[in-house]
């Protein structure tokens, strides 16, 4: 038996619970730095270890080697009695879902069952916060009884979303969002939730973005406040901690910085901050741009440009940016020759 997870933390829990078999933890952060088409597992793996190692959140080979370790177990997963998935609602996750679906969409042969466990509920259907947060060995072992066996159909689907969603132009995995997702009930909003992350008409700011800047100026200062005050606005929390914290230097950077720090200094963020209480202790206010930008007065994409992928769509000021309307919840398509 081998359990997949969206992380270290949940392998720690799962284990806790005394549970048989192997631990997998599927550690891509799927829904930032490129996922390009036309690239092999292999190649792709190669390439996301090198994303990782240029955020600072780890070494290219060993991230490479952890990479490789992880498709070797998949491939070996086909001697398996059964596979579990232990994946919640969210976008993290939902991408997650999606890779591991396509694999075992085109392989053969495959173990003997696939299972999904919706990881985010209870026995009852109802929701919590995940297998990571402290849960009882007794809660989990109940989960895992909810189990149900992965259909053809869901195969299907997770293997057209992930091309979808590795496409150089989103709106293949727009068409999927709007003709829903009934097989897999939780990527529909999983999708939405990606498009929000785009910049939206007037403000360029995507949807954290904007939460960030909105926590700023109802008075969260330090980087964890921030982060509380975002997350907490989340349906379905999504983005860790060191994800946030390269939105937080985003909007602290560029021509005319959203973001600044109170002492003037210039901010420093993780790996660059040697110690995380120096980071922790810096304070934050918004710049007069950011107040422009919040009010959406200021385009914060034509003010300090954008270079940033989701998924196999690569957001350049020279390019096509791709937008999202939040109000009528539909993409934006560029506009011929503008930024």
């Amino acid at each position: 038996m081998l359990h997949v997870t969206n992380g270290d933390a949940a392998v720690t829990q799962l284990r806790s619970a005394e549970l048989p078999g192997q631990f997998l933890p599927w550690r891509d952060v799927l829904h930032e730095g490129p996922v390009p088409a036309d690239l092999p597992l292999p190649e792709l793996s190669r390439l996301r270890a090198e994303f990782i190692a240029s955020c600072g959140w780890g070494r290219a080979d060993d991230t490479l080697r952890q990479f490789q370790a992880r498709d070797a177990a998949l491939q070996a997963s086909a001697q398996e009695d059964e596979v579990l998935l232990w994946l919640e609602s969210d976008l993290h996750d939902q991408l997650q879902l999606c890779q591991v679906l396509d694999w075992y969409h085109d392989q053969s042969p495959k173990p003997r069952r696939l299972s999904l466990i919706a990881a985010d509920r209870g026995a009852n259907d109802e929701r919590f916060r995940g297998i990571e947060t402290p849960t009882k060995a007794q809660r989990i072992r109940i989960l895992c009884e909810t189990r149900t066996q992965i259909t053809r159909d869901q195969l299907k689907l997770g293997a057209k979303a992930w091309a979808a969603f590795r496409k150089p132009e989103p709106t293949a995995l727009d068409v999927l969002r709007r003709e829903g997702t009934p097989p897999l009930p939780d990527l529909g909003p999983a999708i939405q939730r990606l498009f929000e992350e785009l910049p939206a008409p007037g403000s360029g700011l995507s949807r954290t973005e904007r939460a960030a800047l909105a926590a700023v100026a109802e008075g969260a200062r330090a980087p964890a406040e921030i982060f509380v005050g975002v997350h907490t606005k989340e349906e379905r929390p999504f983005m860790g901690d060191w994800s946030f914290w390269r939105v937080l230097a985003r909007l602290a950077s560029g021509a005319r910085p959203l973001l600044e720090l109170a002492s003037g200094a210039r901010p420093r963020f993780p790996p660059e901050v040697p110690a995380a209480a120096a980071f922790g202790n810096q304070r934050f206010r918004l710049t007069p741009a950011g107040r422009d930008a919040l009010a959406a007065q200021l385009d914060a994409v034509k003010t300090n440009g954008i270079d940033r992928w989701l998924g196999g769509t690569h957001l350049t000021e020279a390019g096509k940016v791709w937008r999202w309307d939040g109000a009528s919840g539909t993409l934006v398509k560029p506009q011929s020759g503008a930024r």
